[in-house]
């Protein structure tokens, strides 16, 4: 039946903006041995609704090759109970410090940390992926050895957002 998969969501929870060129926000790896496909079916992007002058913010979804080490583990969570767990080859990090290295540029994607416009209020249901449920694109697919990872690429420590990958696996 159609959307009858594994679900999963990691998210982040609020974390800060970083004043730096480049950080990765979060890393989402799947090694081998896992045995699994993972499929990337959605990508939130979503402002933390605390009262500061906003300022526009790039961020960069990248394939990754290798996983990411240091930074804060997060736990993928499970939508249906009854489902398996999830492979421990299969694993989520907030601003990894070191590997989650790049392979290829995927998408490009522009937001504020601006509370008080309307993209702001929308952010949590707006997936940032192109064209989510239809039938022109795939979702990003994830075979073993190859991640996603958000990159934060404006330099501005303005504000605070929380990331969440919605992911289903085969």
């Amino acid at each position: 039946m159609w959307g009858d998969f594994t679900s999963f969501v990691v998210s982040t929870a609020n974390t800060a903006h970083v004043a730096a060129a480049r950080t990765t926000l979060i890393d989402l790896f799947n090694a081998t041995g896992s045995g699994v496909i993972i499929k990337v079916r959605g990508l939130f992007i979503i402002p933390a609704l605390s009262a500061v002058t906003g300022v526009g913010m790039t961020y960069e979804t990248i394939r990754t090759s290798a996983v990411g080490t240091g930074g804060t583990t997060l736990t993928p969570r499970v939508f249906d109970t009854d489902d398996a767990a999830l492979s421990g080859s299969v694993t989520a990090r907030l601003k990894p410090t070191g590997g989650a290295t790049t392979a290829t540029s995927l998408l490009f994607h522009n937001g504020t940390s601006e509370e008080t416009i309307p993209y702001a209020s929308m952010a949590s249901i707006t997936n940032h992926l192109p064209l989510f449920g239809t039938p022109y694109f795939k979702p990003i697919v994830l075979r073993e050895n190859q991640g996603i990872k958000l990159d934060q690429t404006t330099n501005s420590s303005v504000g605070n957002v929380n990331i969440m990958l919605a992911f289903t696996v085969e």
